[in-house]
């Protein structure tokens, strides 16, 4: 299953955007691959959302000119990973290149962010008309560790902008780790080898977790009183199974007396199923 997120900067809260199920397409003799449902998730994205702007974030696997030129022509900004062994044309050149530009800095908790930029580079030999910004960055911790990373982007690249690109580039690891961990690790048995089955039931299955982890997402975001139950079950593991535990013992006349049941400790809010 590939799937784009839309992230709302304020609350930092993510969102599923057009989930497309990795499979062989009809017609098709090979089996399908993240590439090829790329192509087709940018293009389903654009389509229902023509005038909104976004920024793809993406790891080394779609730094490459055929999918940069779909990026360019869907309109998307994009910030995508690229590592020296997958550019070493780009790196030579930005090695050789003098106005390759650097800059220092170091912040409150002392940790020293260093970084490397050139605009308006080649993307390979072999696509020398394909320009991209290049930037590089190392971020060295009190303790000595050092983390290194790089990217190619369309935007440009100025002084004042570089701290705001390193952060986004690096919230697709933040993105992709909470949200699957999420997946996969708090409740929604959500697996990266799912299988599609013969008659689609796994993908179905995988499409209704996607729309319940949405459907929590806003309620996360919009709901105190979902907020107050979670919070009163300490995790969403817990959570889920107090969930499930009172619709096997008890009538539950709306999902408000469900959330009160958790977050009031099974006070009257919830009625007993009558037996006699």
């Amino acid at each position: 299953m590939l799937g784009a997120v839309l992230v709302n900067p304020d609350s930092r809260e993510v969102f599923p955007l057009a989930p497309e199920p990795i499979l062989k397409q009809d017609g098709a003799c090979k089996n399908d691959c993240e590439r090829n449902a790329a192509k087709r998730l940018l293009a389903d994205v654009r389509r229902e959302h023509p005038h909104m702007k976004f920024i793809v974030i993406e790891d080394g696997l779609a730094s490459n000119a055929p999918h940069i030129r779909q990026l360019q022509a869907l309109d998307f900004r994009f910030i995508l990973g690229a590592k020296v062994s997958d550019h070493r044309f780009l790196f030579d050149w930005v090695d050789n290149t003098a106005t390759t530009a650097e800059y220092e800095l170091t912040d409150d908790q002392d940790v020293k962010h260093r970084f490397r930029y050139l605009n308006q580079a080649p993307l390979n030999d072999a696509n020398f008309e394909l320009e991209v910004n290049f930037l590089e960055y190392w971020e060295t911790r009190p303790n000595g560790k050092t983390l290194h990373f790089s990217w190619v982007t369309d935007i440009p690249i100025k002084q004042d902008n570089l701290m705001p690109l390193m952060r986004a580039a690096r919230a697709r690891w933040k993105i992709e780790n909470e949200t699957f961990n999420t997946l996969k690790n708090q409740g929604y048995h959500f697996e990266h080898n799912f299988g599609h089955g013969y008659q689609h039931l796994s993908t179905v299955m995988a499409y209704l977790m996607l729309l319940a982890f949405l459907i929590d997402q806003i309620q996360q975001h919009c709901c105190k009183l979902f907020n107050r139950a979670l919070a009163e079950a300490k995790s969403k593991i817990r959570f889920w199974q107090q969930l499930r535990g009172l619709f096997q013992h008890y009538l539950i006349p709306d999902w408000e007396a469900l959330y009160r049941g958790i977050a009031d400790g099974l006070k009257p809010t919830v009625i007993p199923y009558n037996t006699s």
